[in-house]
Order: C-alpha cells, then structure tokens, then sequence
C-alpha cells in the first residue's frame, strides 16, 4: 500500500494516498456530527441535507447539475461524530470536485423555503422509521442506555425539526465548518503534487476556528427493559459499553465476529440452527470520541421471546466464560483481514476512513489490521469478559 502523506493548509488537515488508477476519491470530514446538536436535535442531520440545498453562487439546481457535470459520485453522510461529504471523480476532474466542495464547505445558504423542504423530506424518513420495530427498538434501547447528546436519534424527531429554523441551521454551519474541526483526505491517480496545488487553489479562505472541548459520553439505563410495540414478532437488542481505545475495540470487534451474526457465528447456530428462532440476526460496533458500544439484535416469534432474551443473554456470557476456539479466532481474523482488503481496494471507502479516522484518532487500515493478525487469544478473551462485566442493556420488544 502505497505511503500515507499528510499536509496543512491554514489548519486544514490533508491527507494524501496515492492509488493508480482514473479514479480519485475525496472525503472531508467535519467533527459536526450529531453529539453537537445541542438545543435542536437532528440539526446536523438537517445541516447535511441543506449543503446541497445552494450556495452564495450556485443555486440548488445549478450545484447539483455541476455535480453531475463531473460525471462521479456526491454525496454527504452525518453520524455522531462527524458529517462527511464525499466525492468520486475522474482525476482530471479532482480540481473541479475539490473546488465544489469547497463552496459547500465555506458558502452554503440556508433559506426558509428550501429548509421547509427537506424538513419534510426528513420527517417523512423518521415516520418510516417509526414504523419499522427493528428500528423503533434500536432507537429506544439507545436513548435508554445513553444520556445527553448521545441519546437522541442522529436524524432527530419530528418535533425537534418543527421547531428548527434557516438561522439555527446557518449559524450550525458557521460554528462547526471550520478548519480546525476538518480533515481532507484525497486518494487515487491523482499526483500528489496536483493534489496539494489544488487543496491550496480551493481550501484557502475559511476560518481557523478551534477545536473545541467535547462533553463526556454520559450513560444511562442498564439491565434489562422490557418495551411494547412489537406486533406479531420479538425483537430482542443487547448494548455493550465497550471501552473507547483501539485496541481494545479491535479486540472487541474480533470476538464480536465469533459471537455474532455471520452464518457460523455463535448467535446464529444458536438461535437459526439450534432453537429455530428466527432468522434476523445483526452484531455491530459502533464508536466514537470516548465511548463505543457492541450491538448485537434478533428476532423470533412473539410467543418465544423470553427464549430469544435467553439465548441472546446466554451465548454472549457462555463465551465470556469460555473462551473462544482456535478455529473461531481463525476465521474472525480473516473476515477482519477480508474487511480491511476490501477497504483497500476501494478509493471511496479508503479515503473515508483516512478522514475519519485522523479525525477520531483511529489507527490506519493496515495498522489495525497488523494488530489483529498479532493480538493473543488472551487478550481477545480478557477484551470481551471485560466488556460484558461493565455496562450492558438487554431490551426486548414485545406485546
């Protein structure tokens, strides 16, 4: 894998993969995610959407034309650390992309009326979600195990977006979009050279700004919570705190492989094989600046669901207490070792996790990938009985 370079254009972190090929991705990522709603929540959310709503140049048609001009892939994500806009483009186009997202980033508008659009584009996605229990679970069990800006759904409720205005919206922007909150990643058959002429031409007037201090992770209910509203089916959710060092995450997210969702996963024999359950099974980790959680879901019949709570309870602490095998440990660090690859060979994904991870702090794909290869079963043991020793949230959905 070719060398990661890395530059500073007034405070703006760059960093810079060369990856040969016609194609370069772009990825700036802003520390503007959902933990910095504040009084409104889902404004990042609503902020993400409202980048492609117009700028002091372009109006809304016209900026997403010139998108489509350049032939690649525009698009924006907002989690709960950061909003990130993407971009894949033809090299020969990099100038051109960088520069469009450079009036995203400096000169977006807010105006009443196309905010009274995509607030009700976004209303109509909550009520979707809303209706889906799987995702009424998970919402639900979130804001029990959280507290404080962590709690809330990225995308807010329908409530906190009536509530929102243009201006709460512009002076987001203007608070967060800064340099100093961003990193730029570019990788692809672009030259470097070309790639720091560009950054410089494009990234040139924005504010330093400051990092700023971020509120500790606060946490909520533990235990177990029984919850109604399932309809015909179970829906069973187990959060694990984990703690938020990569190491220990990665240890995590390989006992996460044996223990979860995959066809030869633990959960899986257990509740599709062995008891017949059901077929939904989900394990995920997601993390953040001082805090991380596993998830791990299913589904079963709503006359099984305190089988289902048993079987998602007990396969998790049967491999605290006993261990993992070496067979397991084995294809758990090849799937990891397959995720990384993948990631790799993949410009736009590459660069999105260089941005987020020199965001967050997080190891570079091939460094992560050297730990896992090297971690002792020990560790990756003593990293999950740990986990499940601190704080756990078992929620059911149910009639």
């Amino acid at each position: 894998m070719a060398t990661v370079h890395r530059f500073s254009q007034q405070g703006l972190r760059v960093v810079f993969q060369h990856v040969a090929g016609p194609l370069t991705s772009i990825a700036l990522s802003v520390r503007a995610g959902a933990r910095f709603d504040g009084a409104h929540p889902g404004i990042a959310h609503m902020a993400e959407h409202m980048l492609f709503q117009g700028t002091t140049t372009f109006d809304q048609v016209a900026l997403n034309r010139r998108a489509a001009e350049l032939g690649g892939e525009h698009n924006a994500d907002t989690g709960y650390e950061t909003i990130s806009l993407t971009f894949e483009v033809f090299n020969e186009d990099v100038d051109d992309a960088l520069g469009l997202l450079a009036e995203q980033f400096y000169r977006s508008r807010v105006s009443e009326d196309r905010l009274r659009k995509e607030r009700r584009v976004v209303m109509d996605e909550i009520r979707g979600r809303v209706d889906d229990p799987a995702d009424r679970l998970h919402t639900r069990a979130w804001q029990l195990f959280f507290r404080g800006a962590l709690s809330h759904p990225v995308w807010g409720s329908v409530q906190s977006l009536r509530g929102m205005e243009a201006r709460h919206v512009m002076a987001f922007l203007q608070r967060y979009f800064t340099h100093e909150r961003s990193v730029l990643a570019v990788v692809g058959g672009l030259g470097e050279a070309a790639a720091r002429t560009a950054v410089r031409k494009h990234f040139r007037g924005g504010r330093s700004g400051v990092p700023g201090r971020v509120a500790p992770a606060r946490f909520g209910s533990t235990g177990y919570q029984r919850l109604r509203g399932g309809g015909g089916q179970a829906y069973a959710m187990k959060l694990i705190s984990v703690p938020p060092v990569p190491r220990q995450l990665i240890a995590v997210g390989l006992a996460l492989d044996v223990v979860g969702a995959d066809p030869d996963s633990r959960l899986f024999q257990e509740i599709r094989e062995r008891l017949g359950l059901g077929y939904d099974v989900s394990a995920t980790l997601d993390w953040g600046a001082g805090w991380a959680v596993a998830v791990i879901s299913a589904s079963a019949a709503r006359a099984a669901a305190q089988r289902l709570v048993r079987a998602v309870d007990e396969t998790c602490q049967r491999a605290a207490d006993e261990g993992f095998t070496a067979d397991e440990l084995a294809r758990g660090r090849k799937k990891l070792r397959y995720r990384y690859a993948s990631l790799a060979e993949s410009r736009f994904d590459r660069a999105l996790a260089l941005a987020e991870g020199t965001l967050l702090g997080f190891p570079l794909p091939e460094e992560a990938e050297r730990i896992v290869s090297r971690m002792p079963q020990e560790e990756i043991e003593a990293a999950w009985r740990q986990a499940l020793k601190g704080r756990t949230l078992l929620a059911l959905l149910a009639d």
